[in-house]
Parts: structure tokens; C-alpha cells; sequence
């Protein structure tokens, strides 16, 4: 008597899932760095060079001149559906005020061309710093479509204690009429560690444009650094704007001279064939 009603019932969630909407692609807002890949959640950490493009206040709470190149490719089955090379430089050691610059080059994917992002940041006082970014879109879709936009970010990072520290940020406050690429957005984190040992840390974004209406992520992330040599990340998001969820993992190696070489990994967890790989070398130049 029962086997029917289950029948029907199994029937109806197998239906369900073959109806659901595949995971949005990525678009230029969903840029991040190798190490950020690779925690998933980054905003309340004081990191590398591309806090240009997350959160360009925490650039000014560590002292370094840095240049890094960055390398990141998605696959979708065997086949590559993305590809992002980028250069960047930030110098917070050679005057009062941060300064940061990043070039990226979409090279591959749904949407091609170059971004353009300059930014600057400075200490407030009480271990609270302030920054903002200003970007320049070159961008053409698959379809043709141009998008060539200015707009800016802007953000907050407290310093809170040793262990602890938070970030806020805002994404594209000057609307451009370009939802997917610059979509308007508020980002916040946390986190607790330090350089020397570990972090843990969490994330929450919201997305107001990309979706036709609010949209939530949330993430969160761990590092330690064994024997002050070998980062070893991971970390998971669930991405209420494109509608999938990631398992991320990565590793690191620095060396005393200045060098160091960040590798990353994330794993669609919704779509089995969605698959990221990044890469950055990064140089201190002034230590």
C-alpha cells in the first residue's frame, strides 16, 4: 500500500532536482586571489595584494611593498571555461599612505577584457584603517554586449586586538547599469590568529543587483602555517547569488628572501564538473 505514495514521492524530488537552475557562472565580481580562493572567506583579514579588489583598507594595516602575479583558470569537465592572468603592486612602506594598483586580464569565459583597479588606504587611529577603490570596466560578453564602466569600492578594517580583527566593505556605489559585472554589494568579515600561527575566519556578502534582488553568501575559512614556511588553507562558501556551494583548499610556500608561491583549489559542490585552480607568486620587495 505504501509503495505507491513513495513511488510518487520519489518521483517528485527526482522531478525537483532535474528542474532546479544550474549555478550562475562567474562574472568579474566574483575575482579573487589565489589565497582568498583558496579560505573562501577574507574580508576580515589583513592579506596580499588582492585586497585591492576585496577590502582596500586592510591593505594598510601591514607595512611591505609587494608585487604579485596571479594566474586562475576554471574547468567545467575537461574543457577550460575561464582564464584570468592579473599584476598588481602594493606599497604601504614608502610613504604615510597606502597605495595599491591591479591589472587584470580576462582572457577566457563568459566575459572578456581587461579591469583597472586603483586604490588607496590609511590609518585612522585605534587600530581602525579606511580605503577605497577606483575601477575602470573594459569588459565584452559572449553575446557582444560592451561594458565600460567606471565605479568605485570602499571599506573599513579594525584591527581589534592581536587575535582579532574585522573588515566591511561596499561594492560599485556608483551604479553603472551593468548588474552582472558591477553589481552592488556589502561584504563584512572576521577573523581570529595572527601571521605567525593561524587564522580562522568568516564572511557574509550580500548581492542587490545580480539576482533582480537581494542575494546572500556566506563563507567561512582556516589557515595554519607549519614551521613558518607552508600556509595550509581551506575553507567553504555557500553562494546564494550563483546558486551553488564550494569546498576550497590550498598551500603555500614563503621564504625568508621575500618570495613566496600560493597555490588553490576550489570544488563545486552543486556542480560536480565545476572546478577552479589559482596560482600567485608574490615578491616583498622591502621588508
Amino acid at each position: 500500500m505504501l509503495r505507491a505514495p513513495l513511488a510518487l514521492l520519489l518521483a517528485a524530488v527526482a522531478g525537483a532536482a532535474a528542474a532546479a537552475d544550474p549555478p550562475l557562472p562567474p562574472t568579474s565580481a566574483d575575482l579573487l586571489g589565489a589565497r582568498a580562493l583558496a579560505l573562501s572567506a577574507y574580508r576580515g583579514l589583513a592579506g596580499g595584494n588582492d585586497l585591492i579588489l576585496l577590502n582596500p583598507a586592510a591593505l594598510a594595516a601591514r607595512r611591505r611593498y609587494t608585487v604579485e602575479l596571479l594566474y586562475l583558470q576554471e574547468r567545467l569537465g575537461g574543457s577550460r571555461e575561464a582564464q584570468v592572468a592579473q599584476g598588481s603592486v602594493v606599497d604601504s612602506e614608502t610613504a604615510g599612505a597606502t597605495g595599491g594598483f591591479a591589472y587584470t586580464r580576462l582572457l577566457e569565459g563568459p566575459t572578456t577584457g581587461g579591469l583597472y583597479h586603483m586604490a588607496l588606504a590609511a590609518p585612522v587611529g585605534g587600530g581602525l584603517y579606511a580605503g577605497a577603490t577606483g575601477k575602470f570596466l573594459d569588459l565584452r560578453t559572449a553575446a557582444g554586449e560592451r561594458a565600460r564602466a567606471a565605479t568605485v569600492d570602499a571599506g573599513l578594517f579594525w584591527q581589534a586586538s592581536k587575535l582579532v580583527a574585522f573588515g566591511v566593505a561596499g561594492y560599485n556605489l556608483v551604479p553603472v547599469n551593468h548588474p552582472a559585472e558591477a553589481p552592488r554589494g556589502l561584504g563584512a568579515g572576521i577573523s581570529v590568529g595572527d601571521e605567525q600561527r593561524f587564522h580562522v575566519a568568516a564572511d557574509w556578502r550580500t548581492d542587490w543587483d545580480r539576482l533582480g534582488h537581494r542575494s546572500d553568501t556566506w563563507a567561512a575559512g582556516a589557515e595554519v602555517l607549519l614551521g613558518d614556511l607552508v600556509p595550509l588553507r581551506a575553507g567553504f562558501v555557500k553562494d546564494g547569488t550563483r546558486g551553488a556551494r564550494f569546498w576550497s583548499g590550498g598551500l603555500g610556500l614563503v621564504t625568508t628572501g621575500g618570495l613566496a608561491l600560493d597555490l588553490s583549489y576550489r570544488q563545486s559542490l552543486t556542480d560536480p564538473v565545476d572546478r577552479t585552480f589559482g596560482a600567485a607568486l608574490k615578491l616583498q620587495l622591502l621588508q
